[in-house]
């Protein structure tokens, strides 16, 4: 771990992949969309953003269909046809593409929300095809670390505790987790922060980050200062527990 002035920075590359793969079995997973925004820190706006598709697995519709995102498979190729932002390439041009980005902006820092997860997809997706990784020398940002300015508030434990009947597709509550602590996922930062408890995130690259940017500005607004911490993540042990097991 490292601290930062971040103010130092005038560009941030949020990342959030889509993947292919079980999650619980972290080793087998890969992305199948990587998607990218490059944040303008002095103005807060977004000044690029791409969607890659990974050409090898979203040709493949019975890979696709096994994946989280089956029943947004037919949503991608309408966004291939009529949103620029989409593009499916070869993981190399991918990584070349990235590549010129960074270097275009300067970019020292990736910012994604459970951040360890989207990197080591990556690097797993690069090793596998046998391309240069375009992440392996920068840091990492991980919002769900920065955002521990909210999460630990009494406040958002409240919110959570609140709303802890409202349930997922697994059937499992969006605010509390099933050993009881709260929730740290983006979806349930972003529904405090907004205030509106029926949010349901995407889970589409673009769509997302755009939730981990107003999660960025609002954990630098509570900060205080601007200085962040690189290249670690919170562990669940970090959060009590605010309701016990049945």
């Amino acid at each position: 771990m490292k601290k930062i002035d971040i103010k130092k920075e005038r560009y941030l590359m949020f990342i959030d992949t889509e993947t292919i793969g079980s999650l619980y079995v972290v080793e087998s997973v890969l992305p199948f969309e990587i998607g990218m925004k490059v944040l303008d820190l002095e103005t807060m706006k977004v000044v690029k953003e791409k969607s890659y598709l990974v050409r090898k697995f979203f040709n493949n519709k019975f890979i696709m269909l096994s994946t989280f995102s089956a029943t947004k498979y037919p949503n991608y190729f309408e966004k291939l046809k009529n949103d620029k932002r989409y593009k499916t390439m070869s993981v190399n041009d991918i990584a070349k593409d990235i590549e010129r980005t960074k270097n275009r902006y300067g970019i020292k820092i990736m910012v994604a929300h459970n951040g360890n997860f989207d990197k080591t997809a990556m690097t797993r997706l690069f090793e596998e095809f046998g391309v240069e990784n375009p992440f392996k020398k920068i840091d990492l940002l991980d919002t769900m670390e920065m955002s521990k300015v909210i999460t630990f508030s009494k406040e958002y434990t409240d919110y959570c505790i609140a709303h802890k009947d409202r349930l997922n597709s697994m059937k499992e509550s969006c605010f509390i987790t099933n050993s009881g602590r709260v929730r740290t996922t983006a979806q349930a930062i972003y529904c405090y922060i907004t205030n509106n408890s029926e949010f349901e995130e995407a889970h589409t690259g673009l769509e997302d980050i755009d939730i981990e940017i107003e999660i960025f500005k609002e954990s630098l607004k509570r900060l205080g200062n601007t200085i962040v911490n690189l290249n670690t993540s919170p562990k669940w042990s970090d959060f009590s527990k605010v309701i016990e097991e049945d």
